[in-house]
């Protein structure tokens, strides 16, 4: 069941701010993770390549990733990515790209002063906002 909603944490939307910055200008991605539709942890992955619009995840730390997900026993409950100077809304090689249909994607958009973090479900190219809230 995909909720229609969750909870994050407030250190998560700052790892991943922090790890997306690190990463500029090219995008950065990562897995989330948590329980019960909150999530807790970031999980950074990195790109096979280095393009500014890429969604070549390394293997290796993918597996490393789900590997350490699993030992903390945490459901994998979405994707996050950067667009560095798009806003925080799904493009077409975001639609075209998308193989996670279970899980939530979330996009940081670095291009104002202000970040901006958006959740999605994509569903066969279909875009569906997803409300959250953080939380301390």
């Amino acid at each position: 069941m995909k909720p229609s909603y969750y909870s994050i944490r407030r250190h998560v939307i700052h790892g991943i701010n922090a790890y997306c910055l690190e990463q500029y200008p090219y995008e950065g991605y990562g897995f989330l993770a948590g329980r019960d539709f909150t999530i807790t942890h970031f999980f950074p992955i990195q790109s096979q390549n280095h393009r500014t619009c890429s969604w070549e995840l390394e293997p290796r730390s993918y597996r490393d990733n789900i590997k350490q997900m699993r030992q903390l026993q945490l459901d994998w409950l979405g994707v996050v990515h950067s667009h560095p100077v798009t806003q925080a809304y799904p493009s077409a090689r975001d639609l075209t790209g998308w193989h996670f249909h279970d899980k939530s994607l979330w996009i940081m958009s670095l291009k104002d002063k202000e970040f901006q973090l958006c959740a999605y479900y994509i569903q066969e190219k279909n875009i569906l906002p997803i409300m959250f809230e953080i939380i301390e």
